[in-house]
């Protein structure tokens, strides 16, 4: 399960269980830190952890801090400063050198519940949206600090919290539907809203809204059922991706667990795929059944889905036969398709057998649905954070 995933379900688990919690989540940085704008973790009330937001030096000063955020009652917002050395004189060591700013925030069991299912129903759409956070709120009629709002492209707004009576809320949208969130990974904006009050407009509202964009779950639909797709299943789901395997025999004589967490269906016929699984832009389907003729219908199946990510097993030449094949079946790729498919599939990262072939097509997956080109990250010299534009 994906850390974002793990999160919002536990936001969901102690709900159900009245439990209230804190929620620790980074609202901003600047330079280079462990983890962008977004990263959440959740502290129990056993002070037990769920998420990352640093390499460990931050996590147990960051517990300690919950335990009075709990206590109050009330949010606070706690600044890490890597620049100057001052982690030092904390005893933190902090690993990167930049600021990071994290927002603790107490959450009941009922607002709990609520944000689990609206972070649980962002990782489920078929498309990148933008999470909005109240990091600071000052004025009458001012939002309260870790209101939310979750917008998805175009218009598709889900609110979370009170965003009191200005027009904050207003302000919030417009910006997060603008696209400037894909820059890099969040930005944060401060917004000074007057309020006509009697004919006078010298009452002020300021609020800082932190911003993050919400990638949704990877899901990888394999075509095959050999001993080979055993590790790219397992690596995939170690990564919370979904992960269908596409069997031709009924699931009785394909057991599940061979494969971990991943679910297995049958396509009794492989010409028939687009009637068992509906592939969309955030899908990657792997063709690898070692049958020549399945593959071939698997690809022509998968050539008029929506999948943003096509490999294919084999050498490049097995690969040019099945699109020969397709055009004298009078089902080519259609235009633009082509860039979607990757074959000979993976990554060239050396390595031999199973596993290792395993790693390359996962890798390739990876790089591909996140907009990477899978290069050195010591060559690259924009920040190793930043996110593709929303579609």
């Amino acid at each position: 399960m994906s850390e974002q995933r793990a999160i919002a379900r536990e936001l969901v688990r102690a709900s159900r269980g009245g439990e209230s919690v804190v929620l620790a989540s980074v609202v901003r940085t600047v330079g280079a830190t462990y983890r962008g704008v977004g990263a959440k973790m959740i502290v129990r009330a056993d002070n037990t952890t769920v998420g990352l937001l640093s390499g460990g030096c931050l996590e147990g000063e960051l517990v300690e801090r919950a335990v009075r955020v709990r206590e109050r009652g009330e949010p606070e917002v706690v600044s890490y400063d890597g620049r100057s050395g001052d982690e030092l004189i904390w005893g933190l060591g902090l690993g990167c050198n930049g600021l990071v700013e994290i927002l603790l925030e107490p959450r009941s069991a009922a607002s709990a519940g609520a944000l689990g299912a609206l972070l649980d129903s962002a990782l489920d759409d078929a498309a990148p949206s933008v999470l909005a956070t109240v990091v600071r709120a000052a004025g009458d009629g001012a939002p309260e600090i870790g209101a939310r709002v979750l917008v998805r492209a175009p218009v598709n707004v889900s609110r979370d919290g009170d965003w009191g009576r200005g027009a904050a809320l207003g302000a919030v949208i417009a910006d997060a539907q603008s696209g400037q969130v894909s820059a890099r990974r969040g930005m944060n904006l401060e917004y000074v809203l007057s309020r006509d009050i009697e004919g006078s407009l010298d009452a002020a509202v300021t609020v800082e809204v932190a911003f993050e964009l919400v990638m949704p779950s990877i899901d990888i639909v394999i075509c095959g059922s050999g001993p080979d797709v055993v590790p790219v299943a397992r690596l995939a789901t170690s990564l919370g991706w979904g992960v269908t395997v596409v069997d031709p025999r009924p699931v009785a004589f394909t057991p599940p667990e061979r494969f971990g967490s991943a679910r297995v269906i049958e396509c009794a016929h492989s010409d028939c795929l687009g009637e068992v699984v509906s592939p969309n832009r955030r899908t990657a389907a792997v063709v690898m059944s070692h049958n020549y003729e399945r593959d071939l219908d698997y690809l022509d199946g998968l050539a008029r889905s929506d999948a943003a990510y096509i490999g294919v097993l084999g050498p490049r030449a097995r690969t040019e036969r099945l699109l020969r094949d397709l055009v004298a079946r009078e089902r080519p790729f259609p235009e633009g398709m082509l860039d979607r498919l990757f074959a000979p599939i993976g990554l060239d990262v050396g390595g031999d057998g199973a596993e290792s072939i395993a790693l390359s097509i996962v890798a390739e997956i990876s790089a591909v649905m996140n907009g990477r080109a899978a290069s050195h990250l010591s060559g690259r010299a924009e920040s190793i954070h930043e996110m593709p534009a929303l579609a």
